[in-house]
């Protein structure tokens, strides 16, 4: 059958609005701001996707393959429900331990807990998850309608990165600029986002996307080009499309993202950068002298540009990662009894900057470390070893299928470039460095980031779909 589904813009619009505006008040990082965005996905998208999924075929919902999420959903909120005591001592003996003690120096009587030391505040996070599914799920069922509105999203990635990237500059020259209206003293980029590691875990990737595009259009040029002759370099100028002219400044747009990157002064979303490149230039299409000469280009960019704003404070960041090492290094350690004494059931979503300064010995008292500076390992002491292995098997075998499809078809046999399957790519290397800096910093905890590496993880997942051929039974498609 050849199935059309009524698509109101009114979805389309309210995931425009999302991605153009979650990252421009500090990121989304308030519970009030991130809480907005949570009832518009909820209330306007999942509303659109409960009226469409029962007409899909097959229906989004009925796949296999979002088992694992479900259930990860249902922990997370089964660890903030109220339960015996009695049950909370056989899950989590220390947990009630803690409780226990503060019965007997209260004088009180909690006969029910939850597992979580954050009680039902984690569900906030939860639902925050489920939005983020919804949204998922929503981008998905758009891009299956019509593949053109993935053009406008890698745009609305690139412009606001851009913006970012811009007002982040002028912030590393001018301190006192701030972020919005709130001031700072030192001299990195931030751009609307406060911390530099968040910061730069975003930009890291938006500029992929941008890389993608140009090389995309440049592939296609070379591709019309190949094996016609000009009298003239105007009259070759005069042939060539709107979308070639755009190259220069998609290659522009680039080196402004990534010159942000280097002054953002984080040192994990520099090393996360050059992972990326590499990554890039094993992927995208393209000969090899010309990613080389891109890349010398940019060495050239970020060098010159670099110098007159202030090279040597970007060099003096590496001078003392060692100590930055030992000390996260000392952070790693300190989690470790955490973890050991809630290995089953975890201590809950965002209780871990509850339990650390119990936790972190020899840590300085004036310092309350909320993150543990390794996505992983605080994942891990949240939710528990059991589902975190879960999680992060089910996330592997995802990222390493896909990797496998893009890789061998990111460009067809006669030469052509398929942009679709490119900005996937593009998207894949961008997720890996976003799960690199992961490490070594806490960008995910910036609900913006979340709405932004779920939605490269759409245009991966289409762009899979549609190297395998399973878009939909009897559905039609629009090209780009």
């Amino acid at each position: 059958m050849n199935f059309q589904f009524p698509l109101s813009k009114i979805p389309l619009y309210l995931v425009y609005f999302i991605l153009a505006t979650v990252p421009l008040l500090f990121g989304a990082v308030h519970p009030i701001l991130y809480g907005s965005y949570v009832f518009l996905v909820l209330v306007g998208l999942g509303s659109w996707l409960c009226l469409f999924v029962p007409e899909q075929d097959p229906p989004l919902l009925a796949r296999f393959w979002l088992l694992p999420i479900i259930i990860l959903l249902f922990f997370s909120a089964f660890q903030s429900m109220p339960l015996p005591f009695s049950w909370v001592d056989l899950i989590s003996p220390a947990r009630a331990l803690r409780v226990e003690m503060v019965n007997t120096l209260a004088g009180t009587e909690q006969n029910y807990i939850s597992i979580s030391d954050h009680g039902l505040l984690s569900l906030t996070r939860v639902v925050l998850f489920l939005a983020l599914l919804v949204y998922y799920l929503s981008i998905k069922a758009l891009m299956r309608h019509d593949e053109k509105i993935i053009r406008i999203l890698v745009f609305i990635i690139i412009a606001v990165g851009v913006f970012e990237a811009l007002y982040g500059i002028l912030q590393f020259l001018s301190p006192r600029l701030g972020v919005l209206w709130l001031t700072r003293k030192y001299a990195a980029a931030c751009g609307t986002i406060i911390y530099k590691n968040q910061y730069a875990s975003f930009l890291n990737m938006c500029w992929p996307l941008s890389l993608a595009v140009a090389a995309c259009y440049l592939a296609d040029t070379q591709h019309f080009f190949k094996g016609r002759k000009f009298r003239s370099l105007r009259e070759r100028i005069k042939r060539m499309g709107g979308k070639e002219k755009l190259i220069p400044i998609f290659f522009l747009a680039t080196g402004i993202i990534l010159l942000a990157v280097l002054f953002s002064m984080s040192r994990g979303g520099m090393i996360s950068m050059l992972l990326v490149m590499l990554l890039l230039n094993v992927y995208l299409p393209g000969s090899r002298r010309g990613k080389v000469g891109f890349f010398a280009l940019f060495c050239l960019f970020a060098i010159v540009y670099g110098s007159l704003l202030g090279l040597d404070t970007l060099v003096s960041r590496f001078d003392n990662i060692d100590v930055a090492g030992s000390s996260r290094l000392k952070i790693y350690m300190s989690s470790l009894p955490l973890l050991m004494d809630h290995w089953l059931s975890g201590i809950g979503l965002g209780s871990y900057s509850l339990l650390s300064p119990i936790y972190l010995k020899g840590i300085p008292s004036a310092a309350h470390f909320d993150k543990a500076h390794n996505e992983y390992l605080q994942l891990a002491i949240e939710l528990g070893i059991p589902a975190v292995v879960l999680f992060f098997t089910w996330l592997s075998l995802a990222m390493v299928l896909a990797g496998k499809h893009l890789f061998q078809k990111r460009e067809e046999e006669d030469g052509k470039i398929d942009f679709v399957v490119v900005i996937g790519g593009g998207a894949f290397c961008g997720l890996l460095g976003f799960f690199f800096h992961g490490v070594a910093d806490f960008g995910w905890r910036l609900p913006a980031n979340l709405f932004y590496a779920v939605t490269l993880a759409a245009l991966v997942s289409h762009a899979t779909t549609k190297i395998q051929g399973t878009t939909g039974k009897g559905q039609t498609i629009k090209g780009s």
